[in-house]
């Protein structure tokens, strides 16, 4: 990673990762018959708290026992309605009710229900088109859960390991985009690198978090210098487009998007497949790194020529 960012940086993103101030999201998720406990089955997926298939973050109640008050449909942060098997009129009041305690609805509508969303009340940001596979290229329940979730997404995934993919997915894009602007729009070379670097840090701990890892500094530093490696051979290539006349401001932000969404993905893999550590290896690449990066302005200067 860059060396211009600092050890507070790194701690400050280190705290904000293992802050535990929020509370868990709580989803309730209501419909009938077989395709209810499929839903609910597929979003329990590795909870460590399941009972009987269904994780305890989590509520499964037909229409007819979903409570009509306000006040006790507050209860639930996010309500999803499996719409297989429901009639919409059995729905609609639901909607009602918890709109009205100002909380998030999510209808899991696959087609040819476009009459029902109608009926039910819905809104077609919040209808979702399948779980995770069915439909490839349309909102899934599981984005349309992270999203609705917001800032409590994180405690929420780390309850509910079906839907880190989805999380992962949005906080990687969030952060690649915000680098797509930071290497577009600061026109001083290297400037742009502390703050990029500092955006990738804490993308990679909120990674962590869900995959249920125990952030410490020292634990940070071990996972932030193994998933990072792919990410500073991208950072050495970007560092060559100050060099670049005319247009290198536009494929920096270019860069700064697709190196951000390289290190996510590495990130994922890592932790996926158990965050096996080869710190062995680290101070090895460092100063191959090191020797790249002190040859890279004369041999870009020396293809392109002058500016």
């Amino acid at each position: 990673m860059s060396g211009s960012v600092s050890i507070s940086k790194i701690v400050k993103a280190v705290r904000e990762a293992r802050s535990d101030d929020t509370e868990i999201a709580r989803l309730c998720v209501v419909g009938a018959g077989p395709e209810l406990g499929r839903v609910t089955r597929a979003l329990s997926a590795g909870a460590a708290d399941g009972s009987g298939g269904i994780s305890a973050a989590l509520d499964a109640l037909p229409p007819a026992d979903f409570p009509m008050d306000e006040h006790l449909a507050g209860r639930w942060d996010i309500v999803v309605l499996v719409a297989a098997g429901c009639a919409a009129a059995d729905m609609a009041p639901i909607v009602g009710a918890v709109r009205g305690a100002g909380h998030q609805v999510i209808a899991l509508v696959e087609p040819p229900y476009g009459e029902w969303i109608d009926a039910a009340g819905v809104f077609d940001d919040e209808v979702a088109r399948g779980l995770r596979g069915d439909r490839a290229g349309a909102p899934n329940l599981e984005n349309r859960i992270v999203r609705a979730a917001g800032d409590d997404a994180a405690m929420l995934v780390a309850h509910l390991p079906a839907l880190r993919r989805a999380y992962c997915d949005q906080v990687v894009l969030a952060n690649a985009s915000q680098n797509a602007v930071i290497g577009a729009v600061v026109i001083i070379p290297g400037a742009d690198m502390p703050a990029m670097t500092a955006n990738q840090i804490r993308m990679v701990l909120k990674i962590a978090v869900v995959y249920g890892e125990e952030i410490g500094l020292d634990r940070a530093l071990e996972i932030l210098s193994v998933v990072g490696t792919a990410f500073v051979f991208r950072a050495l290539a970007r560092q060559a487009l100050d060099f670049v006349p005319g247009f290198g401001w536009a494929l920096k932000g270019a860069v700064g998007f697709t190196a951000t969404v390289a290190l996510g993905e590495a990130a994922v893999a890592y932790f996926e497949a158990g965050a096996p550590l080869q710190i062995s290896h680290m101070q090895r690449i460092s100063q191959q790194l090191e020797r790249a990066r002190s040859r890279l302005p004369r041999f870009v200067q020396h293809r392109l020529g002058p500016r």
